[in-house]
């Protein structure tokens, strides 16, 4: 997402994988960014997770940030990125 787009107030979604628990296998996990500030002079973002305090986040980190949450879809035990075909399934823009 473009640092131009990002307004105070503002919630987005990181998206990365993690594991679960103590084994080797991973899911896709969905995080929500609330976003504090922007400063567009210095091309920043001041955001924060999980009520944490929050911190102060470059162009190149705020990039892969997401306006909409994704779409999961379950599989097994954790859940990955619905495909373009379930995206237009659910009624969603790819």
């Amino acid at each position: 997402m473009k640092i131009d787009r990002m307004r105070a107030g503002m919630v987005v979604f990181d998206v990365g994988r993690s594991k679960m628990g103590n084994t080797t296998m991973t899911t896709v996990s969905v995080w929500r960014v609330h976003i504090s500030s922007v400063d567009l002079d210095g091309r920043r973002v001041e955001a924060s997770w999980n009520g944490n305090t929050p911190r102060w986040f470059s162009e190149r980190q705020t990039s892969r940030w997401r306006e909409k949450a994704p779409l999961l879809v379950k599989i097994g035990y954790g859940y990955r990125l619905a495909t373009s075909a379930e995206l237009k399934a659910a009624g969603r823009a790819s």
